[in-house]
């Protein structure tokens, strides 16, 4: 690893101990970014304890993250046919390496057994967009290790399940491991049945219990994971063991109040 003293790091959750890094080489950049980092779950560490880590193969990940050059900047605005897209999202592959596109704002190349990983970003004006990129590299980076990631947002008992558009690309992740709920706000250990919701419009007034086998299928297509081939072994047993302790609900749509809606009457 190089020696330049300028580098800077980001862990995300710190507490929780996992080997997943932001690093950035410029000052004035990286400003643009500290606020989606932060709400994200990523802290400022020192560069001494980065670097005195033992790199451990699959767990250990760093992302670098600049500005796009000029080269980049038009790669990232020309629109994916190839690969796998969803929306204004596209994976693909190059070579050994995959490479991650959110169209016309930034670009990600990543292998699965590399520990540098580079994030190009053309714009970052837009911060809904770049929680969602942050949230995909999280995806990607904590996969091998079983932390499943979905869109949505954390409720009393347990959290509810959307699409990355309804939570405004709010998402949280379950570690059965390590018998924890991260969220944006915070760590919560899984005491007890965890209750997930899937809101349905046509519902009024009424809750519907979710059979185990109709759980897993939900879960195992909302996860925060883009991939062409599937799901990791890994995540697909992680989200197994979570039906095991989850209850799922149909819960009415009508009936439940967005976050914004939440944090808005409480000010």
């Amino acid at each position: 690893m190089s020696e330049n003293q300028n580098f800077s790091y980001y862990q995300y959750q710190v507490s929780l101990g996992y080997q997943v890094y932001i690093r950035f080489e410029d000052t004035d950049f990286e400003a643009l970014l500290v606020e989606p980092l932060e709400i994200l779950g990523f802290q400022k560490v020192e560069r001494e304890k980065v670097k005195d880590i033992v790199y451990r193969p699959f767990q250990t990940k760093i992302l670098k993250v600049v500005k796009a050059t000029h080269r980049a900047a038009k790669q990232i605005s020309i629109k994916q046919f190839s690969g796998f897209s969803q929306g204004l999202e596209s994976l693909s592959q190059m070579g050994t390496y995959s490479v991650y596109k959110y169209h016309d704002i930034g670009m990600m190349i990543f292998g699965e057994g590399n520990y540098i990983w580079e994030l190009g970003l053309k714009s970052t004006h837009n911060h809904e967009v770049i929680r969602a990129i942050f949230t995909r590299y999280i995806s990607f980076a904590l996969a091998s290790q079983g932390v499943v990631g979905f869109w949505g947002v954390p409720v009393d008992e347990g959290f509810v399940v959307m699409s990355g558009k309804q939570s405004q690309n709010e998402a949280l992740f379950v570690d059965i491991d390590k018998d924890v709920l991260i969220t944006y706000d915070g760590v919560k250990n899984l005491n007890g049945v965890v209750q997930i919701l899937r809101l349905d419009s046509s519902m009024k007034n009424e809750v519907r219990r979710m059979k185990k086998e109709e759980l897993l299928s939900f879960l195992s297509t909302n996860t925060t994971h883009l991939s062409y081939t599937g799901l990791e072994t890994g995540l697909r047993e992680a989200i197994y063991d979570l039906c095991d302790i989850a209850e799922g609900q149909i819960y009415p749509e009508d009936n439940f109040s967005p976050r914004l809606e939440a944090m808005e009457s409480k000010v």
